[in-house]
């Protein structure tokens, strides 16, 4: 049964998993309601955005320089960076309820401006966030038990941002294993399972993508599977290094004239989307579901303009994730390289080329390919094409970028941010770290 305290600490993580549940699926609804709104205004005129999608972005950065730098980018460094036991410090302010305000309303506005962004990261900063706060209000004061709730408040974002429960514990082990405590462990996975019931409970059973046919089995199209690996993971890796190399060289620009490179990195977003006929823009879902038809096969100019957008993006400092821009991305790369192997299932190659390149960009394999197959319906027969794709592209990205990328940037966030914060550190957070 348990003692009081152990009724207390499930009691913690059941509410803070359904709270997280609740406001990432009002967060996944507000998010696609401005991106359905983008779209209705490109298509009444596709040069609205030449105005709209560069101003609007500079006011979101006025917005978050004033009311919340550290609502900044993905969500998933500052997670990482918090559950450092050096920068425990940090989480009133990365983990604030004014964080997850931040976050939700000025990702909305980047997804209304056109900007390639996704929801998951926000999500998963969201969630641990709500977790840490109901773990506060709850006085649970062991350090282990912190962890935890942040480790399954991030989880859970991605169960409920994705209806991926799998993906949620995955990516609780892999992304965040350094804090995955053994103690707490079963209480911790049903906390995920708990968010994406809520998910269930309003969404009903639906998966992001469909259900996309196309069978791809391994040993008779092991090349069409080598050839998408190396090209995901080459690109995959060129990404994250542009990605790291770039924000850091546009940093003293950003620091002494923020808004004019804000400006500039959102006239490349708008050039990228006149060029691809709007494309580009947002998360890259609709272009996504469309190449998952199989019914057309694509080029190379939407998944290498993607990249593109998705980069420029980030240098802005928008609050905005990069799963769903990279799941675009590898989805225009499968069905261009699907071209060169006309007996293989151009689904199939698109779908293990969705993982591919997820995994060649964030450097989490298993992570990955669970993702793909929770959001295509499930696809266990895609199951052992989509672990080699996913864990070759993973390998191969290796050898341009070195460190998964949320490490690399959960570094610079530490290095940057939190150490300028931490010389304002009273004296007396120091004795309690």
């Amino acid at each position: 049964m348990g003692t009081i305290q152990d009724w207390k600490l499930r009691a913690v993580f059941w509410i803070g998993a359904l709270l997280v549940g609740l406001l990432v699926v009002g967060f996944a609804w507000a998010v696609e309601l401005a991106a359905e709104t983008f779209n209705r205004i490109h298509a009444y005129s596709p040069y609205i955005p030449v105005a709209m999608t560069p101003l609007g972005m500079m006011v979101i950065i006025w917005l978050m320089r004033r009311m919340g730098p550290e609502a900044q980018g993905s969500g998933i460094p500052q997670v990482l960076v918090v559950l450092k036991q050096r920068y425990h410090w940090l989480r009133p302010t990365f983990l604030s309820l004014r964080v997850i305000a931040l976050k939700f309303v000025l990702t909305v506005l980047g997804v209304l401006c056109g900007a390639s962004i996704g929801r998951e990261g926000p999500s998963v900063q969201i969630g641990a966030a709500m977790m840490y706060s109901v773990g506060q209000v709850g006085r649970l004061q062991q350090k282990y038990v912190d962890n935890a709730l942040i480790v399954a408040g991030g989880a859970a974002g991605v169960s409920a941002a994705f209806n991926a429960p799998l993906a949620g514990i995955v990516f609780a082990i892999e992304e965040l294993s350094g804090s995955f405590e053994q103690r707490t462990s079963g209480t911790l996975i049903l906390a995920i399972i708990l968010s994406g019931v809520v998910v269930l409970m309003i969404n009903g059973h639906y998966s992001y993508f469909g259900h996309p046919q196309g069978d791809l089995e391994l040993t008779a199209n092991w090349l069409a599977i080598g050839v998408v690996a190396l090209i995901c993971g080459l690109l995959g890796g060129l990404f994250s290094r542009l990605l790291i190399s770039g924000s850091r060289w546009l940093t003293p620009h950003a620091v002494r004239h923020p808004y004019r490179v804000v400006f500039l990195c959102g006239v490349v977003l708008v050039a990228l989307g006149l060029l691809t006929g709007g494309a580009t823009y947002g998360s890259g879902y609709e272009e996504a579901r469309s190449l998952l038809d199989g019914e057309h096969i694509g080029d190379w100019s939407f998944p290498l303009a993607k990249m593109g957008a998705t980069l420029v993006s980030y240098f802005t400092g928008l609050p905005g994730g990069l799963f769903s821009p990279s799941l675009a991305a590898g989805a225009g790369i499968g069905s261009a390289v699907s071209g060169w192997f006309p007996e293989a299932s151009v689904v199939g190659i698109t779908v293990v080329a969705m993982a591919a390149f997820l995994a060649g960009v964030i450097q989490r394999p298993i992570t990955s390919f669970v993702i793909v197959m929770e959001l295509t319906g499930n696809r266990h027969d895609l199951l052992l094409s989509l672990m080699v794709g996913a864990f070759l592209s993973a390998a191969v990205s290796k050898l341009v970028w070195s460190r998964p990328l949320y490490d690399s940037l959960a570094e610079r966030m530490a290095n940057g941010a939190g150490m300028a914060a931490e010389g304002r550190r009273p004296a007396s957070e120091d004795k309690a770290v």
